[in-house]
């Protein structure tokens, strides 16, 4: 493998530059390479690609499969992957086991399709600032054991704020997802084999398999990101799917009026409006404002609802 970057924490695997990861990886020309969970964005070398979700895309913020690529994919489970022992000579699993049901069973199926591999995903600490609604799994490296910790929380316990910095300064995001990717990162290389921990936690706490859960999660995050002012193309798609999993709350649908008043969402804004009437946030004169195009007063209001709420 080549050098690579590097920084006072140590190596930086390049995940940002594909053609910088190949080199970094010591691939041959004549490896075979598995992506477990390309996504929208597959590593380039791979000769297979293997994800769960090639439709719905919640995992991905609502992202989808472009088609020109699914022809490519194989929709499997990394839990059950369809490859012989030891087939594979590298195996890429980047910001995937965070999601995973049962991470044993998960790195069991890495070590016996695969050769070598590399992981990546967000560091514990990291989750506690940035997070996803969709993350179940708070995983670090202890002295060289991949270390999986069941998340214990259903709202982030610093508000998503990490995210909200990141998307607003280029110097952060550089600083995050390339200058110090090892320290907001778990990136981890192996052969052969690995040592793992599952540290199960209590599921009662939060589980995304529960739909009551998974609702919450989605809205909490979505929340997040209005109430801080975030861009709301980041947000706006768990707000829909905390309403598909939970269509008769009424405080979902008040962040979704939210969101639709701030984007021009008219169909979205006059299902919304019902609740908003129903519960008093919105008076006479904050209509007839909004009949003259003035929307700051409404949102105001709906904002301070979501505060206290």
């Amino acid at each position: 493998m080549s050098a690579g970057p590097s920084n006072f924490f140590g190596r930086i695997y390049p995940t940002y530059d594909h053609r910088m990861l190949v080199d970094a990886f010591g691939i041959r020309p004549s490896d075979k390479v598995l992506d477990i969970g390309g996504g929208h964005n597959p590593f380039s070398r791979a000769d297979y690609i293997v994800d769960y979700d090639l439709t719905d895309g919640t995992h991905r913020n609502g992202q989808p499969i472009p088609p020109e690529l699914q022809a490519r994919y194989i929709r499997g489970d990394i839990h059950h992957l369809p490859f012989d022992d030891k087939s594979i000579d590298f195996i890429y699993c980047s910001h995937v086991m965070e999601h995973v049901l049962d991470p044993e069973a998960a790195c069991r199926e890495l070590m016996r399709v695969g050769k070598r591999g590399f992981i990546e995903s967000p560091r514990k600490w990291t989750e506690f600032f940035a997070g996803h609604p969709s993350h179940q799994w708070l995983i670090d490296v202890v002295e060289g054991e991949l270390v999986f910790e069941r998340r214990q929380f259903i709202e982030s316990p610093f508000l998503n704020a990490l995210l909200h910095a990141v998307w607003r300064s280029k110097r952060l995001e550089a600083n995050a997802l390339r200058n110090f990717l090892n320290i907001s990162c778990v990136q981890f290389f192996w052969e052969d084999r690995f040592d793992f921990r599952v540290i199960a936690g209590d599921e009662d706490t939060f589980d995304y398999t529960k739909a009551e859960h998974a609702a919450l999660s989605h809205f909490h995050f979505a929340r997040n990101i209005f109430l801080l002012n975030a861009p709301l193309e980041h947000g706006y798609f768990h707000a829909k799917k905390a309403l598909t999993l939970r269509p008769d709350d009424d405080l979902i649908r008040i962040l979704i009026a939210g969101y639709a008043l701030s984007t021009d969402d008219t169909a979205s804004w006059k299902d919304a409006l019902p609740v908003l009437l129903r519960k008093d946030i919105l008076s006479r004169s904050d209509r007839a404002l909004l009949a003259l195009g003035f929307r700051q007063p409404a949102l105001l209001k709906i904002r301070s609802f979501l505060e206290d709420n």
